[in-house]
């Protein structure tokens, strides 16, 4: 039995090895990041509904007219999708979901879409190489998103919206099921809808300036607020994503490294079996002889 054979798995076991303590270092680390994030994202969320609570407060004391506001008759003829991705890979399919379903949504609307606005390096990449113009792209804006970051990007899409470039937008981003599940989803962010019921007539505050002029100035914190919302549980769900691909890399080089290790025992063991048999022979030979 050749030698060389024995070698060549004897070095596959170690390169799994050295490619297992990778995997899982990177594990430990999306652990320790998740758990922080998730944290400031909690702490965040109670922050975002009292934006919320506030904008209800606005709409509810005075006939607000403003073409951000969703109008039942209103049509709208130009939409464009805000795709949150990552910039980073190692997470599984978490980027490649959030593309296919933007591009099924952008397929749907037909002559109606407009372009994307994009936030991540793996799906700005892949509209670059496919050669689909965006509208605007950030590529390794935040580690972990914040406030500022969220208003750059709302301050973008309110200058097209101005503009008169765009009417209306949709987020696809990737929603937190669960530690183990993160699917991707599609919400409507402009125009703003307010549903029957979320509108309260009840006046705890006087505001100045009038609704109308006040409400003027609170929409770019206000979607500022929900676009940091749907950034952090993105992240939270890359980080997921990426945590539990690198657990199941690590259970994946285990089972490999035990079947080399198998395999290995038993190539070692048909090489002492041989030299035994050919020490055997050779000592019945000189006996004979």
């Amino acid at each position: 039995m050749s030698r060389g054979k024995l070698q060549t798995v004897k070095r596959r076991i170690s390169s799994t090895i050295s490619t297992m303590h990778i995997t899982r270092a990177m594990e430990m680390v999306a652990r320790a990041k998740v758990q922080k994030t998730e944290k400031i994202w909690a702490n965040y969320r109670r922050f975002s509904q009292k934006y919320l609570n506030v904008f209800y407060k606005i709409i509810s004391w005075g006939e607000i007219s403003n073409p951000i506001l969703k109008v039942d008759e209103q049509p709208l003829k130009k939409t464009a999708i805000l795709l949150i991705s990552s910039d980073m890979g190692l997470c599984g399919s978490y980027s490649s979901e959030v593309i296919r379903m933007a591009e099924i949504e952008a397929h749907k609307l037909g002559e109606r879409f407009k372009g994307y606005f994009v936030v991540g390096l793996k799906a700005s990449n892949y509209f670059k190489y496919q050669g689909i113009k965006m509208l605007r792209f950030w590529e390794k804006l935040y580690d972990i998103p914040n406030y500022d970051i969220s208003q750059l990007i709302v301050d973008e899409i309110l200058d097209h919206f101005d503009k008169g470039e765009i009417d209306s937008l949709k987020i696809v981003y990737t929603k937190k099921v669960s530690t183990l599940a993160q699917v991707p989803k599609i919400v409507d962010f402009i125009p703003i809808s307010v549903e029957k019921g979320e509108v309260t007539s009840e006046k705890e505050y006087e505001f100045e300036p009038e609704p109308q002029e006040l409400f003027k100035r609170f929409i770019p914190e206000f979607l500022s607020a929900r676009l940091l919302d749907y950034l952090m549980e993105a992240k939270v769900s890359e980080l997921y994503a990426r945590q539990n691909s690198m657990k199941n890399a690590t259970e994946n080089a285990e089972d490999i490294i035990e079947n080399l290790t198998l395999q290995y025992n038993k190539l070692r063991q048909a090489s002492i079996t041989q030299e035994i048999i050919e020490i055997v022979n050779g000592s019945e030979a000189l006996k004979e002889g």
